[in-house]
């Protein structure tokens, strides 16, 4: 039988896509080994899928397997690691503002105040698109989408130059030893 619980872990997966073990335990579980056991649960059920990743020799658990699933990784990788640090209060995948899609769009509370971020997962070998940003602040148009520009959130396997200093970008490396939201 599943559990309230299980269904909010399904509900992530269909959300997100992926997650590595971590990230399922850390959102749901009090403790590792109860998330080891559950989640085994539900893949022999067959309700999630699970593989494991060569590189961290973590579990991944979907639903369907995304086409870019490092991509999906590090996005729920930067949730995780970003509701280490603050209370995440919104995380929406690909909100549209105006012309651009960020990878995620989301709000949260440091120290009692409200704050809005924006995610960038740039693996590509393509630079970052700093333009579009400074595009969007320039017109002001974001303000019929959101009260306030959001600060950027770069997760990159790259070195990115920063153009400009308009509004505040973190650059964090894929190893999410520099975040600081």
């Amino acid at each position: 039988m599943l559990t309230t619980r299980d269904f909010e872990i399904i509900d992530f997966l269909n959300e997100y896509k992926v997650a590595r073990t971590s990230t399922l335990s850390q959102m749901f579980f009090p403790s590792i080994a109860s998330c080891y056991k559950r989640l085994h649960i539900l893949a022999s059920k067959k309700e999630i899928i699970r593989m494991r990743d060569n590189v961290s020799s973590e579990y991944l658990y979907y639903k369907k397997r995304p086409k870019q699933l490092k991509h999906s990784l590090l996005v729920t990788d930067f949730y995780r690691e970003l509701s280490k640090q603050v209370d995440v209060v919104s995380f929406k995948l690909e909100f549209p503002l105006g012309n651009i899609r960020p990878d995620a769009l989301f709000g949260y509370r440091k120290n009692g105040k409200n704050c809005l971020g924006s995610l960038e997962v740039q693996i590509s070998h393509k630079p970052f698109d700093y333009g579009k940003y400074e595009r969007l602040y320039d017109s002001g148009s974001y303000k019929a989408f959101i009260p306030v520009f959001p600060k950027i959130f770069v997760v990159s396997d790259n070195n990115i130059v920063l153009k400009s200093n308009k509004f505040d970008v973190v650059l964090v490396q894929t190893n999410f030893s520099n975040l600081r939201a």
